[in-house]
């Protein structure tokens, strides 16, 4: 009889426990996740590089992190680095010792025959401690000044164990628009600039309670962030609700004008720039269902340059300019500030003499600039009530628009809020509002501002409450009509 055959006691375990399981797979890592805005908000305080409080504005030492770009944090730019380091420690006279140590150095920046004392210094000479600089190295990217591969300069003094530099101090910043998370890595990244949509891109680590900068650089050139991409991809539902300042029938829906846009990217334009001034920006806010942008303003500009339409970007957009070649587009903004203002004919009739007196002279002031004509574009009732007495008030808002000749001299003329329209017609040339006051339907004369206040209640008599006529005047926004 054949006795049993038994296993070696230590490998019956192992293939009990291979037969009763199956074999897996190591698991996969981890994929990116997007990170939800108040992540973004998050990591934007983080690496703030400037804080405001009661006190002011103060800098912090991380903006030196982005002074240069950099793939590993250990070939940051250390001069531009240390020239944003804040410190107060100024050298004086009581420091002549250690100041005639730096004027030693073979490569001191600092002429010490002519300026042979600190206080001498047109600019202040500040000292920064490696101890100091170690400990922001070490909290914001893990390491100390011995690990960066270059500390040559700025000049440094190893009795004094620490660098020098001169001017204020302030680090540049970096403001995220949208990242991604792998595991304990980050990845942060700045809205697109430029035409070609290349961004920043911060890579940092979780350590702790910390977060550590890996590498700071430039994403380089992305066929598919660029603005001519959004442009030509726009989408209906991708623009939102614009300020118009136009006749309201010629203003296009936002689907048709992303419509609009998104054929009239077809033609794009080489150009170096637009040809000046710009005279009218229509500013159309980007808000896409998707990411693919990120959410901003477009802002078309145009001027006299027939046909031609200046696009750049603003916020989480590509900045641009891209040129466009579209005479319907072109059309659209040139006309964005052609305000029909309301005219009453009847009161109008009623003051003309007033009106046209006080425009007539106001030409003759814009004459030597080259103004040969005017006309009405709005005269409206704005403000009016009645006291207890009976006594009525009423300010009439006018406004006028100025011709030139030729035409294309009034873009020359503006200055401050003025305009020019679709016709290159000059408007808002008094800088503030102008209105007619009458007081029981008869005038009382012209003002100006915010003036109207003080001019109607030194008429209307020092019984009326100034409270009440605040009132009256917010009740009676501009624009509205009794």
């Amino acid at each position: 009889m054949k006795k049993p055959y038994l296993l070696p006691l230590l490998l019956l375990p192992a293939l009990l426990l291979s037969a009763c399981t199956t074999q897996s797979a190591p698991p996969e890592a981890a994929q990116p996740r997007p990170l939800t805005q108040e992540e973004v908000d998050r990591f934007n305080q983080y690496f703030a590089a400037w804080e405001e409080d009661e006190d002011g504005v103060t800098a912090r030492p991380v903006g030196g992190f982005f002074t240069s770009t950099y793939d590993d944090v250990k070939d940051l730019d250390f001069s531009a680095f240390l020239g944003c380091f804040p410190s107060d420690e100024v050298l004086t006279d009581a420091d002549q010792a250690e100041y005639e140590a730096l004027g030693a150095l073979p490569d001191s920046p600092w002429d010490f025959g002519a300026y042979p004392a600190p206080s001498r210094l047109p600019i202040p000479v500040r000292r920064l401690h490696r101890e100091a600089v170690d400990q922001v190295l070490t909290q914001y990217a893990g390491i100390t000044t011995a690990d960066l591969n270059a500390t040559s300069s700025p000049p440094y003094l190893e009795a004094y164990d620490a660098w020098y530099v001169d001017g204020d101090f302030g680090g540049d910043y970096f403001t995220c628009v949208g990242g991604e998370m792998q595991g304990d890595t980050v990845l942060l990244w700045s809205a697109p600039g430029g035409a070609d949509g290349s961004r920043l891109e911060l890579t940092a680590q979780k350590a702790g309670e910390e977060w550590q900068i890996c590498s700071f650089r430039n994403g380089g050139p992305d066929p598919e962030r660029t603005l001519s991409a959004l442009l030509s991809g726009l989408r209906e539902d991708e623009v939102g609700e614009y300020p118009w300042y136009g006749v309201y029938e010629e203003c296009l829906p936002p689907a048709n004008l992303a419509k609009l846009i998104r054929t009239a990217a077809i033609s794009t334009l080489d150009l170096p720039s637009l040809p000046k001034p710009v005279l009218w920006t229509l500013e159309v806010p980007i808000v896409p269902a998707t990411n693919f942008a990120g959410t901003g303003t477009l802002y078309l500009n145009a001027g006299l340059e027939e046909n031609v339409v200046e696009v750049c970007g603003g916020e989480a957009l590509p900045s641009g300019p891209v040129y466009l070649n579209s005479p319907e587009l072109y059309q659209l903004v040139r006309v964005s500030r052609d305000y029909e203002g309301f005219i009453n004919d009847s009161f109008y009739e009623t003051y003309r003499d007033l009106v046209d007196g006080y425009f007539d002279s106001r030409l003759t002031d814009l004459q030597d600039a080259g103004c040969v004509s005017w006309e009405l574009s709005e005269f409206i009732g704005v403000l009016g009530t009645t006291k207890q007495s009976g006594k009525g008030v009423v300010a009439f808002r006018m406004n006028a628009a100025y011709r030139t000749d030729p035409p294309e001299l009034a873009p020359t003329l503006l200055e401050g809020d003025a305009w020019v329209d679709s016709r290159l017609l000059l408007h808002g040339l008094d800088g503030q509002d102008v209105y007619l006051v009458t007081l029981d339907d008869a005038p009382v004369g012209i003002t100006f501002g915010e003036e109207i206040l003080t001019f109607i209640r030194d008429h209307w008599g020092e019984d009326v409450d100034p409270a009440e006529l605040q009132a009256i005047v917010a009740a009676h926004a501009p624009g509205s009509q009794l």
